[in-house]
């Protein structure tokens, strides 16, 4: 059977606002819910502590003076003692001899009499010689009273117990009425606190929904819009990073649109000359020998020049896409540089231009040898397709601290300043006339992996006549000895 699917818990649904509301007003209400707790038990600790005092104290001060009726036998003012501090309604004072007889009371109940004494809460403790306090139902009634037992002494002998209690009913009144005042004022502080938190949830969560809109238009593909949000904290950092990232990938799309129009332009004109060539030749044209080999010739120089193309597309989406692995040595740079002004020199012979390699130290760079040729070999082919018939291309190598510099120096008509922050780009086209074969994705290739590399490559100062193109690559770290 396939699976079922979970439902969604209830609070899954919620939004963002509703979630920080909730949330908020949870936490909230815990806290307020502990602190109302803990006011409401340490007051009703302190009446008791209090309350406890008190009787304490009374009915030590009576226990003094029934001692010393106890020992002249004179219950009667025992009696009248006992009535007139037990006089109050939520007081009841009695005093029990050792045998467990009630002596005097101030409550006069029947009931008392058959009360047996020695088990009554407290009484135990007393009869020992302790004095004890504590909590326990009334005697003749279900109310909770607190009481304060004390053994009344004199020299060896124990004369009896003064026992006082009195009713907690009146600190239970006063309890319920302080629950309904705090539980009232709790009940104002969390209107006032939800109006607070839905006006903190929503402060929140309205910049995070907008920046949600935003990301969304953004998938959809709109990047001509921008957040309007300003806020000194991580939400407006979060905004302007966002903003950035659209300009970044407004750039981006422009940049792809125009790769994909160059490359498209680029790929047409081979594939052009080649189809017209064909078409020549099947029409006829290959009758004659002459136009046969000059129509092959063409054939053959626009299929080297697509297949040069496409290479360089391949070679450049690998590098962009960071899938190409450099596989860095320490490498000595003579060597490549050397390699590089090989794969040239034919070209060079050809159109009478002479190569110059300046390296007055071996210097030894950590870098991939076959990308670090290309590099350098996409920069030559560019000084080459500018150099003049009889002029001269240098490469120059010097070290720069813990860096080499590497220039490659033509006789050209040099790069106007307003190309120079361009000439990297890819199918750069500002200027047509610059323009003389090749697939216009050499420079490209190069800064690529020379970025990759740790490297920098940029547009030199050329004091005379030509272009410098700088490329400057990481030495290899010293040999510890």
């Amino acid at each position: 059977m396939p699976a079922t699917p979970r439902a969604q818990p209830r609070f899954g649904r919620l939004n963002v606002r509703q979630r920080l509301f909730v949330t908020t007003l949870g936490l909230l209400v815990l806290c307020a819910g502990a602190l109302v707790s803990v006011v409401l038990w340490s007051f009703e600790r302190f009446y008791l502590a209090s309350a406890a005092t008190d009787l304490g104290a009374r009915t030590h001060a009576i226990a003094q003076t029934a001692g010393d009726l106890l020992e002249q036998g004179d219950l009667v003012r025992l009696r009248v003692l006992v009535e007139r501090y037990g006089a109050p309604d939520d007081i009841a004072l009695r005093v029990i001899a050792p045998d467990g007889r009630l002596l005097a009371t101030s409550q006069h109940e029947p009931a008392e009499h058959a009360i047996v004494w020695t088990t009554v809460p407290g009484m135990a403790e007393a009869l020992a010689g302790r004095a004890v306090t504590g909590i326990a139902p009334g005697l003749v009634d279900v109310q909770d009273r607190i009481y304060h037992a004390v053994p009344i002494v004199r020299g060896d002998r124990q004369l009896g117990v003064v026992r006082m209690s009195r009713s907690l009913a009146q600190l239970q009144a006063h309890t319920r009425a302080t629950v309904v005042s705090v539980l009232a004022a709790l009940a104002v502080i969390l209107a006032v606190g939800a109006g607070f938190v839905a006006w903190f949830a929503r402060g929140l969560a309205w910049p995070i929904q907008q920046m949600r809109d935003f990301a969304v238009a953004l998938g959809r593909g709109e990047f001509g819009t921008r957040l309007a949000i300003a806020r000194p904290d991580e939400l407006g950092d979060l905004a302007a990073e966002l903003n950035r990232m659209a300009e970044r990938l407004t750039a981006l799309e422009g940049e792809r649109r125009s790769f994909l129009a160059n490359a498209s332009h680029e790929l047409r004109t081979p594939v052009s000359n080649l189809h017209v060539t064909l078409q020549a030749l099947d029409g006829g044209a290959g009758d004659d020998p002459e136009l046969r080999t000059r129509f092959l010739r063409t054939a053959v120089d626009e299929t080297t020049r697509l297949r040069t193309l496409i290479q360089d597309l391949l070679d450049l989406g690998h590098l962009e896409a960071g899938s190409t692995r450099l596989a860095c040595v320490d490498s000595p740079l003579r060597a490549v540089l050397e390699r590089a002004t090989r794969a040239v020199e034919g070209r060079a012979l050809d159109r009478g231009v002479s190569l110059v390699v300046d390296l007055d130290e071996e210097l030894t760079v950590a870098i991939d040898p076959e990308r670090i040729a290309q590099a350098l070999l996409c920069v030559l082919d560019n000084a080459l397709k500018f150099s003049p018939r009889g002029g001269v291309i240098e490469v120059v190598a010097r070290r720069r601290g813990h860096r080499v510099e590497v220039v490659v120096r033509d006789q050209g008509p040099g790069i106007a300043d307003t190309d120079r922050p361009h000439v990297f780009e890819q199918f750069y086209t500002a200027d047509p006339a610059r323009r003389r074969g090749g697939s216009g994705l050499g420079l490209a290739i190069a800064r690529r992996i020379v970025d990759a590399h740790g490297g920098t490559i940029h547009v030199g100062a050329s004091p005379g006549r030509g272009a410098a193109l700088v490329i400057s690559l990481p030495l290899a770290a010293p040999i510890a000895i």
